[in-house]
């Protein structure tokens, strides 16, 4: 009698193990998602542009426009002592949804005998939506002037997208 109550035990013993083995089998079920993302690029994601009215230090003896988006002038006459420094202000809008604009001047300058030509910004880092200035600075450093004396200027800027901290 022993002996069947031990067989009745182990049995049902194992069949609550098989049972509890079949159920754990039973309700998991692993379900998988597979695919791929792509990311396309933009030019509309980034753009810097001109906006606004320059201003200038003396209107007399500097013209500034922007005549596009990427585009503007500067024209300076009636500079006539040495030490005579003028300047015209652009502002730039970052126009881009979510990255930030670092900007970078380079300039050139066809007569470094008699003008001294430099560029500064307010911040040459603007986040999106944001804007800054750049100052762009003549200066006549050399006299007698027994004529007129011309320089070719460019100030080009070039701004790198850079994704925002």
């Amino acid at each position: 009698m022993k002996n069947k109550k031990a067989v009745i035990g182990i049995i049902i013993l194992v069949a609550i193990l098989i049972l509890g083995i079949g159920f754990a089998l039973i309700s998991n079920v692993n379900l998988n998602i597979n695919g791929e993302a792509t990311a396309t690029p933009s030019d509309t994601n980034f753009a810097v542009e001109f906006t606004g009215t320059p201003t200038t230090s003396d209107e007399d003896k500097v013209i500034a426009t922007i005549t596009g988006d990427l585009t503007a002038t500067m024209n300076v006459s009636g500079i006539t002592a040495k030490g005579d420094t003028v300047t015209a202000t652009y502002t730039i809008l970052n126009t881009s949804p979510d990255l930030t604009a670092d900007l970078v001047a380079s300039i050139t300058n066809s007569n470094e005998e008699y003008f001294n030509v430099t560029s500064s910004f307010t911040d040459s880092s603007v986040k999106a939506g944001n804007t800054t200035t750049i100052t762009v600075t003549v200066e006549l450093i050399k006299t007698p002037i027994t004529t007129d004396v011309v320089s070719d200027v460019t100030v080009s800027l070039t701004a790198s997208p850079v994704q925002p901290e």
